[in-house]
C-alpha cells in the first residue's frame, strides 16, 4: 500500500529495506534463523523485481533512526512512505520514525497493509476491544475488503549511497545474518507466494475434511502473508468457508493484542518448569509420537501442522505442567512464520490463560489425536523413523506397548498424561 501511494504521488522513488540490530542481531532471543532467511529470499525476490523495473532495492544495517535521517540528507528525501504494524515494538518504532521525520520537516505518511481490518477500528457495542472470537468474526465477516493495488514502477530509481555507511549488500546480510536452513520447508519470496496462492483453488475444495490431518501440508501461505510477499487481501479474496475463518482468527489475536497490549495472563498455575523435560519436548525425545514427530518437523523445516502446534503446545502446558511462555519462546525461536499476535494467542487459547481461551479440562490426548488423524501412522513413521518398523496400533498404545519393543531405540513416555492431566486440574 504505502509502494503504491509512493510511486502515485512521486516522481522518484528509492526503495529501502532496514536489518536492525534488535531484530536479527545476537541480542534477540526471540530470533527464528528460518524466519530471517525466508526474508532474505523475499527481498531477493523483490530487488529482481524491482530492478526489473529500472530501480534498485537498498539495504541497510543498523538503527531505523539512524539509518532514515542519513538517507533523507543524502538522497535529498522530502517525504517518507511505509506500511504501519502494530507489534508493541513495532509501535514505538513507528512513532520514532513520525517524529524524526517531523524533526526534519519531512513528510511522513504511513498506510495499513498488514490486515484486512486495521487493529483497533473493530470494537463492540461498549466501544472496547473484542475478546471472543465468535462475535468478532460475526462482526468483520459482512465487512467489505479493500482489493490489492499495485505500484507504479516506472518511477522507481536507484542510487549510490556512498555516504550511507551502514549499506549492506543482500548478499552480505546472507552470509551475516543467516545460517542457511537446506531443510526448511518454505522459501520467500512473492514469485513462490504467488505460485502457493495459485493452488487454493483445489484446497478450498477439500480444506474443511483434510485440514486436521498431520500428513497434509494445507494452505502454507502463512510466512508469505507474515512477510508481506502476498497481501492478505490477494488471500483474503482467494479463500472460501473454513479458510476464510481461519485467516480472520489472524485478524482477531492482531486486534487482541493491539487493544489489550498489557494483559496479564492468569498466572496462578504453579508450575513444574523441569528443564530436563522441556529438553526433551524441544527435542522431540518425550516417548509422545505425535507429539516428537510434529517437534522434530519444525526443528527441521521451521513449519508445524497447525493440528500439531495444537497438541505439543496442549502437552507441553497440561502434561509436563511447563509454562506456556516456555514454549511460546521455543516456537519464536523456529518457526518460519512467526507472528507474534498469533503465536501469543494460540498459546493462550491453549493454555487456559488468553482472553478466549479452551476450557481448561480439555486437552489434546496424543494418543487419541496421533490414531484420529494420523490412522496409519504415516506422519510419524516419516518424522521419528525409529518406529519404522512398529506396527501402527503399538504407536498409538506406546505407554503399553514399548515393552515389547526393547530393540527399538525410541524412549517410552516420560510422564503418565493421565496423572499429569488431573493434576494440572487441580490448578483450577
Amino acid at each position: 500500500m504505502a509502494l503504491h501511494h509512493a510511486t502515485t504521488q512521486c516522481e522518484n522513488v528509492f526503495t529501502c529495506f532496514i536489518f536492525t540490530p534488535e531484530q536479527v542481531g545476537p541480542t534477540n532471543t526471540y530470533k527464528s534463523n528460518n524466519a530471517v532467511q525466508f526474508m532474505v529470499e523475499s527481498l531477493e525476490d523483490l530487488a529482481a523485481d524491482i530492478k526489473t523495473a529500472g530501480g534498485e532495492l537498498s539495504t541497510f544495517y543498523g538503527k531505523n533512526k539512524s539509518v532514515i535521517r542519513d538517507l533523507i540528507k543524502v538522497l535529498q528525501i522530502d517525504a517518507v512512505y511505509f506500511n504501519r504494524d502494530y507489534t508493541p515494538y513495532a509501535l514505538i518504532r513507528d512513532d520514532e520514525i513520525v517524529r524524526l521525520c517531523k524533526k526534519m520537516d519531512v513528510q511522513c505518511s504511513m498506510y495499513q497493509d498488514y490486515y484486512l481490518y486495521e487493529p483497533g477500528t473493530i470494537v463492540s457495542k461498549s466501544g472496547n476491544p473484542y475478546k471472543v472470537f465468535t462475535p468478532f468474526y460475526e462482526t468483520v465477516l459482512p465487512l467489505p475488503v479493500e482489493s490489492p493495488v499495485t505500484a507504479r514502477k516506472s518511477v522507481l530509481k536507484s542510487h549510490a549511497y556512498g555516504a550511507v555507511h551502514s549499506e549492506i549488500k543482500l548478499a552480505d546480510a546472507r552470509r551475516l545474518l543467516v545460517k542457511t536452513n537446506d531443510d526448511v520447508l518454505v522459501h520467500g519470496g512473492r514469485t513462490l507466494g504467488l505460485e502457493r496462492l495459485r493452488s487454493i483453488k483445489e484446497i478450498n475444495k477439500t480444506y474443511a475434511d483434510t485440514r486436521d490431518y498431520f500428513a497434509t501440508n494445507t494452505t502454507l501461505l502463512s510466512a508469505y502473508i507474515k512477510f508481506g510477499c502476498v497481501s492478505v487481501r490477494e488471500v483474503y479474496k482467494q479463500f472460501t468457508g473454513e479458510l476464510r475463518r481461519q485467516l480472520i482468527w489472524r485478524e482477531f489475536y492482531a486486534h487482541v493484542l493491539f487493544g489489550y497490549p498489557e494483559m496479564d495472563p492468569k498466572n496462578t498455575i504453579k508450575w513444574k518448569n523441569s528443564r530436563t523435560k522441556f529438553d526433551l519436548w524441544c527435542k522431540g525425545k518425550t516417548g509422545f509420537p505425535i507429539v516428537d514427530a510434529a517437534m522434530r518437523q519444525m526443528n527441521t523445516t521451521g513449519w508445524m501442522h497447525n493440528r500439531g502446534r495444537l497438541v505439543v503446545s496442549s502437552f507441553l502446558v497440561k502434561a509436563l505442567l511447563i509454562d506456556w511462555r516456555w514454549g511460546e519462546k521455543y516456537f519464536a525461536r523456529k518457526l518460519v512464520d512467526y507472528d507474534v499476535a498469533n503465536n501469543n494467542g494460540n498459546w493462550q487459547w491453549i493454555s487456559g490463560t488468553g482472553v478466549d481461551h479452551m476450557p481448561y479440562f480439555r486437552t489434546f490426548s496424543p494418543w487419541i489425536q496421533s490414531e484420529k488423524f494420523d490412522s496409519e501412522a504415516e506422519y510419524i513413521k516419516r518424522w521419528i523413523p525409529e518406529l519404522a518398523d512398529v506396527a501402527p496400533r503399538d504407536i498409538f498404545n506406546w505407554k503399553v506397548a514399548h515393552v515389547n519393543y526393547k530393540d527399538v531405540k525410541y524412549p517410552k513416555p516420560v510422564v503418565d498424561f493421565n496423572i499429569e492431566f488431573h493434576e494440572f486440574l487441580k490448578q483450577y
